[in-house]
């Protein structure tokens, strides 16, 4: 917790003589109210609460102010009129000349119509806040993080309180705020917020390095200078750029491009070291770090979509139906898996990593956290992670033993680490899961509506269990959540490949036919998933002679039709992959006798190569196909 009623912190400097002072701050990291009073005026028994909102933007830690406009739970619209008021802040006995209210503010992206209002009152009585005239009041439009300021200098000499209330709107989402602060601004003064280069790029290319900026001081910028020093050499340039007292440009380009000839490893140092030519005063926001290596060549990217939902989650059909079209439309660079809350598919495991804080939801590379499942938000995020450089390519093989699994990973790196932080792991995910009693009926918000989600808007609400096919089910984590520790050593060469070894066995209610491992290389340091390839587990047998050494497939290469021989006696099912792991052809139920021939006919596949797998009980083999 961080709280003042005076004085908080002091940053001198002498060249400018600035005092910058920090006189009230609060960020709610104590996981409470912090003195502050919530008042439920409309008396719905819903309020003002402190709860960890750091899913949504990890701008708010463990602890926010969050209002309802709409509870999830139920659901029900709700109609807020809801105020919470701080404790006494003293701003009696100030010299500096002018001080400002800062305090950071978000909202549900899909349904972003909060209204809320601020106001500075002499009272902490929730009716004379009520009564009083706000200092601002507003409908969010969007959900952007909003950090929101205003000029509190007529207040100097007096104790206040500042109080939110949110009301004037139904049945929207969430209202975030956090981070409140009363503070005195120097003239001209920036802070960096953050920076944004390409992790990794081909040798000789041009890589634009842009600042987001925001001013902190009084006056307006009309320019910076600014620093960028990979170790060896410094690349100064004065930027022109107007940005308005308390505004935010997230478009402050560097003029000098990052261009590395050689395969290197860089650490660059960011600096803003003047604004509007004079010396930045508080030097504490102005730096910054960046990774950049270059990568020798380049490798496929496949991107990892984590989708959280449940049966008990009416509005998640519509990321099954989500999933199905990018399965369809964006076979091989679309990896996606289902992690179930609080039904009998969950994994807890899984489920507490993802950290989802609303269903349905969806993580993508865990990178982008949080977001929204339509068919539209992700193809626009797979669009945009697909064609990132990624510095390692990703393959898998292994041997299946019964209902024991090998996976042999391995991770090619075209780039130099001097000290790496990353690991390997496994996703293990399966389709086709059916369940038989009501645990696995799905509920279904959109039966009967208008909005077309799939068929399910004739669907029932709920849909039984036996009308329910779930896909894309995560089944376990090879390796844990954050990958298997010392799968990747710490110094890595470009060309270097990395293997690792994971075990599974298959559980006697799961089937192999069904079932997927997504290998992953994860960055300890960011939590993000840099590359991801997806495979069947019943390929992984294709390459070890041992299995099945007396089947065979003839003719091979075939045109019509091809048949495989000495199989032992028993009930098969024969499933076709091309050799991007898509099931093109699949027979079930197939009864054989001892040393029976099983004929199939490959009428519609196109030329190319492909891996056959007939498996029997707890046993699977898998054969090459060729056809002409």
């Amino acid at each position: 917790m961080k709280k003042t009623t005076l004085l908080l912190t002091l940053l001198f400097t002498s060249l400018c003589g600035f005092a910058q002072t920090t006189y009230y701050s609060e960020d709610f990291e104590s996981g409470d109210l912090s003195g502050w009073t919530a008042t439920d005026s409309d008396g719905d028994g819903f309020n003002w609460d402190v709860l960890n909102a750091s899913s949504i933007n990890g701008i708010f830690g463990n602890g926010a102010l969050v209002s309802f406009s709409y509870d999830g739970n139920t659901p029900v619209a709700l109609t807020p009129d809801n105020i919470v008021t701080s404790p006494a802040i003293d701003l009696s006995g100030i010299t500096d000349p002018n001080i400002y209210l800062f305090y950071d503010q978000i909202v549900n992206g899909t349904y972003p119509a909060e209204h809320y209002a601020v106001y500075i009152t002499t009272s902490n009585d929730p009716a004379d806040v009520a009564a009083a005239t706000p200092i601002f009041e507003t409908t969010v439009a969007n959900g952007t993080l909003a950090n929101k300021f205003f000029n509190l200098t007529s207040y100097i000499g007096q104790t206040v309180y500042i109080s939110f209330r949110h009301y004037s709107c139904t049945d929207a989402y969430y209202l975030v705020l956090d981070n409140v602060v009363i503070k005195s601004l120097a003239n001209n003064d920036a802070s960096l917020v953050s920076a944004k280069l390409n992790r990794y790029s081909l040798q000789n290319t041009d890589n634009t390095l842009t600042l987001t900026v925001k001013n902190t001081g009084v006056n307006a910028i009309t320019n910076l200078t600014v620093n960028w020093n990979d170790g060896t050499n410094d690349h100064i340039s004065t930027i022109n750029k107007n940005i308005a007292v308390g505004a935010t440009s997230t478009t402050v380009v560097h003029p000098t491009k990052v261009n590395y000839s050689s395969v290197v490893e860089k650490n660059l140092d960011l600096t803003i070291t003047a604004v509007n030519g004079n010396a930045d005063p508080v030097m504490a926001n102005n730096s910054s770090t960046k990774k950049f290596n270059t990568v020798s060549q380049v490798s496929p990217k496949g991107v990892l979509f984590e989708e959280g939902t449940g049966t008990w989650c009416g509005w998640c059909p519509r990321g099954m139906v989500a999933m199905a079209y990018m399965d369809t439309t964006y076979p091989t660079e679309f990896i996606g898996v289902a992690v179930h809350n609080q039904d009998p598919m969950t994994l807890t495991e899984y489920d507490n990593g993802a950290g989802f804080s609303s269903f349905p939801g969806m993580n993508v590379d865990r990178v982008v956290k949080g977001a929204d499942v339509s068919q539209a938000t992700m193809t626009s995020n797979l669009n945009t992670r697909k064609v990132l450089t990624t510095p390692v390519s990703l393959e898998a093989n292994g041997e299946v033993n019964g209902s024991d699994i090998t996976i042999n990973a391995m991770a090619t790196f075209r780039t130099v680490f001097a000290n790496a932080n990353y690991r390997l792991g496994v996703i293990i995910s399966e389709d086709n899961i059916t369940g038989a009693d009501t645990s696995y009926d799905q509920h279904n918000y959109y039966s009967g509506g208008t909005t077309i989600m799939g068929g399910y808007e004739s669907l029932t609400d709920p849909v039984p269990a036996a009308d329910m096919v779930y896909n894309h089910v995560a089944r376990d984590l090879v390796g844990g959540y954050d990958g298997q520790v010392d799968s990747v050593p710490a110094s890595i060469t470009d060309g270097q490949t990395v293997s690792y070894t994971f075990n599974y066995t298959i559980p006697d209610t799961s089937i192999i036919d069904n079932m997927h491992g997504v290998l992953v290389l994860i960055d300890q340091e960011t939590g993000e998933v840099v590359n991801a390839k997806s495979f069947p587990l019943a390929t992984l047998a294709v390459n070890h002679n041992q299995v099945g050494p007396t089947v065979t497939l003839y003719p091979n290469p075939a045109t019509e039709y091809f048949t495989i021989n000495n199989l032992k006696g028993g009930m098969y099912n024969v499933t076709i992959y091309d050799m991007s792991g898509k099931a093109v052809q699949t027979v079930k139920q197939k009864e054989v006798n001892d040393n029976q021939s099983l004929t199939i006919s490959t009428k519609g596949m196109a030329t190319g190569e492909y891996i056959v797998n007939f498996a029997t009980g707890n046993t699977s083999y898998s054969k090459h196909l060729l056809v002409k």
